[in-house]
């Protein structure tokens, strides 16, 4: 569906305590948590800058964002039928077929999670403090010289992640403690297109996907008491996978596009970590365990739909729907903590040698639905309007402050001004409206009674340039 001007054309424990505490706290507190050389050198910069960033938080559909470039937030993730620059190869990759000469696009993206909030009948009532985060990401694509009907393209995206960070938050045990999780993967995708013919585009990405996590529950707390509880942390958890994505794209007319896309489940490796457990109230302090790893988190699979309808020369609609298998991605996760950095003494206390926990996440399969409008101002200017729906990623029973994954309704507009047939800029607000669940809390000593809260904003800012 070609678009308006020249830029649109285009273990087992062996204690009765530790038995305890990994039914009680570990168990359901795991991780929820090229042709150009300046385009070169600048994907260098992002890669380095992406491998710094701690774990990431987003308006977004449970841990993946709505979208990936400027003009897919604008039609807040409506992206199938209309994904037509470099950052198109982490939508539908078959966007790329329609880039012509060589393009570069590099995103800044301050992402502000005003309203993630935990209260419970503890009287806590806190924001988490993880409520700025600044991500980066970029797209370059160039048909062939050899052969202009196939494009190749690459692009550094954050693919997905949470953070939730609740320092001294009131306890059970009377005291005041901390709760964090921090997770993020990022991607690097080099991707493929081909026009077949004038109507029918193909395409694929094949990614290496960076994770990292780390983790708190409460690390300088330790009872024993009816049910014995041994704080935990979580360090320099982290790993390489890989993943590809297929999409099509075909024009039933010169006013109607229809795309689809696929991608298959990523599996996520995070390991080569530690471990910290307080057994201060066995009377040996914290122990270390020299390898940690998680296992069975994922990017879930995913199955989109989608058009776009030239209604009228200046005004453009489109639609998606979205199918995504967090059943799969986030159902039953293992967690393992072994090689602890501990020799009992004749009259010491054991601890277990290795600890082994399988955790379901609770989540559930669903669909994200939405609707975009294109409207062409003048031929300099573009207004973009999106609206996004999706349903609960989790169940009732799964929610805690580490998994607070309740948005569901997005709204966002974009503007984007040609400055020249070779630069363009795109800025972008969405908003994730406010979402509230109340819950009977059996996962962590914060009383019986909780609530979380969650809405965010995010904008995004894009500079293109097109050789």
């Amino acid at each position: 569906m070609h678009k308006y001007t020249d830029r649109y054309i285009v273990q087992k424990p062996t204690d009765r305590y530790i038995d305890m505490h990994t039914n009680n706290q570990i168990k359901n507190n795991t991780l929820p948590p090229l042709r150009k050389s300046f385009g070169s050198a600048f994907f260098y910069i992002f890669c380095v800058l992406a491998l710094l960033l701690p774990g990431t938080s987003f308006a977004g559909v449970g841990i993946l964002p709505i979208g990936f470039g400027s003009q897919s937030y604008a039609r807040s993730g409506t992206d199938i039928a209309y994904s037509s620059d470099p950052m198109s190869l982490n939508n539908n990759p078959a966007g790329i077929a329609q880039i012509d000469r060589p393009e570069l696009n590099l995103i800044i993206e301050p992402n502000i999670i005003y309203g993630v909030r935990h209260q419970d009948s503890l009287g806590n009532n806190k924001n988490s403090d993880n409520d700025l985060v600044v991500l980066v990401s970029g797209g370059w694509a160039t048909p062939l010289a050899s052969n202009p009907n196939i494009v190749v393209g690459l692009g550094l995206f954050t693919q997905g992640g949470v953070g939730y960070d609740y320092p001294d938050l009131k306890t059970d045990f009377d005291n005041r403690d901390d709760l964090l999780a921090l997770f993020g993967v990022f991607r690097l995708a080099p991707a493929i297109a081909w026009n077949i013919n004038e109507r029918l585009r193909v395409g694929l990405s094949a990614s290496i996907n960076y994770s990292q996590a780390e983790q708190e529950v409460f690390p300088d707390t330790s009872v024993l008491a009816a049910e014995p509880f041994f704080g935990l942390k979580l360090n320099d958890l982290s790993g390489t996978s890989l993943s590809w994505r297929i999409g099509l794209q075909y024009d039933l007319s010169d006013q109607l596009t229809v795309g689809f896309n696929y991608s298959e489940q990523t599996d996520l490796k995070l390991d080569g970590g530690n471990a910290e457990v307080n057994y201060s109230a066995l009377g040996i302090g914290k122990i270390d365990y020299q390898n940690a790893r998680i296992t069975g988190l994922s990017l879930p699979r995913e199955i989109g739909i989608g058009f776009a309808w030239q209604a009228t020369p200046k005004l453009s609609i489109g639609a998606d729907l979205n199918w995504y298998e967090w059943s799969e991605s986030l159902g039953n996760i293992r967690s393992e903590l072994t090689n602890p950095n501990y020799t009992a003494a004749e009259d010491g206390p054991p601890i277990p040698d290795q600890i082994t926990v399988i955790t379901d996440f609770g989540g559930q399969d669903n669909f994200s639905k939405s609707v975009s409008a294109d409207y062409l101002i003048n031929e300099r200017n573009q207004l973009f309007l999106g609206l996004q729906h999706t349903n609960n990623v989790i169940t009732k029973a799964a929610t805690s402050p580490l998994t607070n994954l309740l948005g569901k309704w997005h709204l966002s507009i974009g503007l984007e001004h040609q400055f020249t047939s070779n630069w363009h800029a795109t800025v972008v607000y969405a908003h994730a409206l406010q979402e509230q669940r109340d819950y009977q809390n059996t996962q962590f000593p914060l009383g019986n009674e909780s609530r979380e809260s969650y809405s965010a904003y995010n904008l995004v800012f894009e500079v293109g340039y097109r050789w």
